[in-house]
């Protein structure tokens, strides 16, 4: 099994956040500060999928009721009516709210109107969630109804501490300097599906007893410290 996929953050603690800012906006929506719905948006391989998988739980707890395919949702012959039971049935069942967890979601066009009417009707008892690569793709009547989340683009830092973590879980030890020597390799196409896919190799090449890409060495100079007389 691939690292991403053995590895996936089973809690909003585990995922990279890209700044302290979103970690912030995202840890207020988990503890009710905040309360709406959410346009998740930036490139590929970013955490936005995760978070907006993990939140309803949070929210709503371990039974949560989410509706996540959204081509199904907006073919309903009487959306309205279908969400107003979804939400009654959430507040009977002390779930706080009924959710909507809608990945990549540019390309939704049918009954999107009633999408946002029915998320006016029932702000209260409903949670939509959207993730996009490009938000200016998502209807502006929904944009203007959702707390827009940018997920830049990750470094090769930001992934550094996760990345030994798992590697470490793999019985693999790669000292930091060349870890991230092997991450900035990759970070032109900042994807945590490619940054993963490094840690893949590195523990193939173990397992086969073959020697690591070389690294630079981490070089050590001497400290000069002048004296005033």
């Amino acid at each position: 099994m691939k690292v991403v996929e053995k590895y996936r953050p089973t809690n909003l603690g585990e995922v990279i956040y890209p700044n302290e800012a979103v970690r912030t906006r995202i840890q207020a929506y988990m503890s009710g500060q905040l309360e709406g719905n959410l346009l998740l948006w930036g490139p590929n391989g970013t955490g936005k999928t995760s978070v907006a998988d993990l939140l309803p739980t949070y929210i709503g707890g371990k039974s949560a009721q989410v509706d996540t395919d959204f081509n199904a949702i907006l073919k309903h012959k009487d959306l309205m009516s279908y969400l107003g039971n979804s939400c009654q049935f959430a507040s009977l069942c002390e779930q706080k709210k009924h959710f909507m967890v809608f990945h990549e979601f540019d390309n939704a066009e049918a009954n999107v109107h009633e999408l946002w009417t029915a998320m006016d009707k029932y702000a209260k008892d409903l949670m939509v969630i959207i993730t996009t690569n490009g938000p200016m793709r998502v209807h502006p009547s929904l944009r203007s109804r959702c707390d827009e989340i940018r997920f830049p683009a990750l470094k090769a830092n930001q992934v550094l501490p996760r990345f030994q973590k798992l590697l470490a879980a793999e019985g693999v030890q790669v000292p930091d300097q060349q870890a991230l020597h092997y991450l900035k390799q990759i970070e032109h196409t900042p994807d945590l599906r490619k940054y993963f896919a490094k840690a893949d190799e590195l523990i193939y090449l173990q397992k086969m007893g073959v020697a690591f890409p070389a690294a630079p060495s981490v070089s050590f100079k001497p400290q000069v410290r002048f004296t005033v007389v």
